[in-house]
Formats: structure tokens, C-alpha cells, sequence
């Protein structure tokens, strides 16, 4: 993590720890949003679609934001392991701005390139059979 100043390093820390305190608000949230499947519901068939929308919906954002959520815990485990910071194919550092556009990166973008490469490869070797 030499790569990283101290200050850089903090900063993106924080980033994360805020992140990580949204998120887990929202799931708090998301949970007190969730109704009692055994509620009945009242309304008309529109109503029941439109429901079942919306909770499609929140759940999709729910899964999301649970992904999300690991990524940045992965991350802040990073910077405890002292491995923040160092693409996880080529070892090479990942660069400061890099970073901060995107603080949960574990992959250089040369790395993340070859890898989404190699898997449209792999997509069109499936299709050709």
C-alpha cells in the first residue's frame, strides 16, 4: 500500500465507511418497507399488480444494494489485510484515481479489460454451439 498516502488512503476509508453506513440504513429501511406476506391485501387486481410490482421492485434494489454492500465490506477487509489497493490478477497497484472513482476496485483497468474480454469470448464460444 505504498502507492497510497496516508491521506489518500483515509479518505477513501471514509468514502467506504459512509457507503457502508447508507447501505445498511437502507436495508434497516427496506425492512421496516417489507409488508406482512400474510396481511391480506384489499383492492382490485390492478392494485395486486401494482404491489406486486413495487415489491418486485424493492427487492431487486434490496439484492442490489446487498451485492453492493459486500463489495464495499470486501474492500474495507482489504485495507485491514493491507492488500487494498493491489489489482488481484497482475499484483500491479491500482492507481490513486482509479481508486477514487471507484474505491471497491480490485482490478486495474488494464486487468478488468482483459477479464470482460476473456467472458465475451467465452459467451460467443457458447453460442457458436
Amino acid at each position: 500500500m505504498d502507492h497510497l498516502t496516508k491521506e489518500q488512503l483515509a479518505d477513501l476509508k471514509q468514502r467506504l465507511d459512509a457507503e457502508r453506513s447508507s447501505l445498511l440504513r437502507r436495508e434497516i429501511e427496506h425492512r421496516a418497507d417489507t409488508t406482512d406476506p400474510l396481511t391480506p391485501d384489499v383492492g382490485d387486481q390492478q392494485d395486486h399488480a401494482a404491489n406486486e410490482a413495487a415489491q418486485v421492485a424493492q427487492l431487486s434494489i434490496a439484492d442490489h444494494d446487498r451485492s453492493r454492500l459486500r463489495e464495499v465490506e470486501d474492500a474495507l477487509a482489504r485495507m485491514q489485510a493491507g492488500t487494498y489497493g493491489i489489482c488481484e490478477d497482475t499484483e500491479e497497484e491500482i492507481p490513486f484515481e482509479r481508486l477514487s472513482a471507484q474505491p471497491t476496485a480490485r482490478l486495474t483497468v488494464e486487468a478488468q479489460e482483459i477479464r470482460e474480454r476473456e467472458a465475451r469470448e467465452r459467451a460467443e464460444l457458447r453460442e457458436a454451439y
